[in-house]
């Protein structure tokens, strides 16, 4: 039996397993300036059995000009709560038209 726990995670009794995810989005723009979109997007995922705890979290951030599509991203993860690897990039990518 999958049981949803008092920590919102989900707990997966034949392989001891709690698996938490959270999500949240935010998006924004200005009337017609085609240029003003932009959005905001943060994960966490949590996997959890005895003394074993993991969590990932991804932060991306989506912005544009009159010539590119901006993309900012991210990427922790944490095992025990001590952060074991990180990545931070940035990519530009040309609208062609759109």
């Amino acid at each position: 039996m999958n049981i949803v726990n008092d920590r919102g995670t989900v707990h997966f009794d034949a392989m001891d397993l709690d698996v938490g995810c959270r999500a949240e989005e935010r998006y924004t723009s200005v009337a017609d300036d085609f240029t003003s979109p932009a959005d905001e997007v943060t994960w966490t995922m949590g996997f959890r059995r005895r003394n074993w705890d993991v969590q990932v979290r991804t932060s991306t951030t989506l912005t544009c000009d009159a010539e590119e599509f901006h993309v900012n991203a991210t990427l922790n993860a944490y095992e025990g709560g001590r952060r074991v690897a990180s990545r931070t990039w940035s990519e530009s990518i040309p609208r062609d038209a759109l």
